[in-house]
């Protein structure tokens, strides 16, 4: 009987196992497979990028660079899954290696040195996670950046991953994460306005138009509802890109504090709107904000698990 109840609940067992895991476990930089795809967008970007070529010709060649990659990524896992015994396990493996939080432990050490006054040690540690500018940061720009780098990985590294992976398998989820990586790699080298990135970001815009706003809407129910709907309303509809503004709104109502504003990349501004009425963070911000992402994930994982049962439940 107990062997019929596993076999029967296989698939969210290994989809345990996987999240458990890359919550528990924090694999090494030096031996993670993200770290040979990042290098690989990057010399691709640096091969085809002509950063004074004509529109049609980076359009073409960003839509390029980044679908023809992963489609090779895809179709060889696919294959593995396809000769594998256990394929199961195999999307389970892949789930894991694509949730990702390792940048919660940059951010809580970016809070200590923050605490110790070593901003330039704090600005170091910020550069890994952001993309902008970050030597001419102030304290409170440190802890802005920091923050919404968590906000945004937070929910995109592994909440959408955990999305996709129940909606479309670890195909989708892959594809996502790798898009995901690219982006990352490709703007650490370019502005982020570039017309090479453009067609990534719309892609990633579709594919996360749905998911980020229904996330967003059930977390505020835990949270602070009606000050995240003020502020959607105020603040993070006009935000650019939209689905980074319903994730920052949500935080920033959460927290009762200030995201977002203007941001340097490649030593030019870029003007964006602060997200929230409130006091600028601080240091003491960002401990709870790794208490509250905490929270929310447990209460994710639970309320997937028993959402999860009572439709095996019903259905058998």
């Amino acid at each position: 009987m107990l062997a019929e109840h596993l076999q029967a609940h296989t698939g969210l067992l290994i989809f345990l196992l996987a999240t458990l895991c890359a919550v528990g476990f924090r694999t090494s930089s030096m031996y993670h497979p993200h770290v040979i795809m990042t290098l690989l967008f990057t010399n691709l970007a640096q091969k085809v990028y002509r950063p004074k070529a004509p529109t049609s010709y980076l359009w073409l060649s960003g839509s390029l660079a980044f679908v023809l990659p992963i489609l090779l990524t895809l179709l060889i896992l696919a294959t593995l899954g396809y000769l594998s015994f256990y394929p199961q396990w195999l999307g389970g493996l892949v789930l894991f290696l694509c949730l990702d939080i390792q940048h919660e432990r940059r951010a809580k050490r970016i809070a200590i040195l923050l605490k110790q006054q070593q901003k330039a040690a704090a600005r170091q540690l910020v550069s890994v996670m952001v993309n902008r500018d970050v030597e001419k940061l102030s304290a409170m720009g440190i802890c802005k950046a920091c923050l919404d780098s968590l906000a945004l990985r937070g929910i995109r590294h592994f909440y959408l991953v955990i999305v996709f992976y129940l909606i479309g398998g670890p195909l989708l989820a892959l594809g996502y994460k790798l898009m995901l990586l690219c982006d990352h790699a490709w703007r650490s080298k370019m502005r982020p306005d570039a017309s090479f990135i453009r067609p990534l970001q719309l892609t990633l815009a579709i594919l996360e138009w749905l998911p980020v706003r229904g996330l967003v809407i059930v977390m505020a129910l835990t949270q602070n509802l009606g000050k995240t709907l003020h502020y959607l309303k105020h603040y993070g509809q006009f935000y650019q890109p939209a689905s980074s503004g319903w994730i920052l709104t949500l935080f920033a109502a959460s927290l009762n504090t200030q995201l977002a504003g203007p941001r340097f990349y490649q030593q030019q501004r870029f003007d964006n709107m602060r997200i929230g009425s409130d006091t600028p963070p601080e240091s003491e911000t960002i401990s709870l904000m790794l208490r509250l992402l905490a929270t929310m994930r447990w209460f994710f994982l639970c309320a997937l698990c028993l959402c999860w049962l009572t439709v095996n439940v019903l259905t058998h």
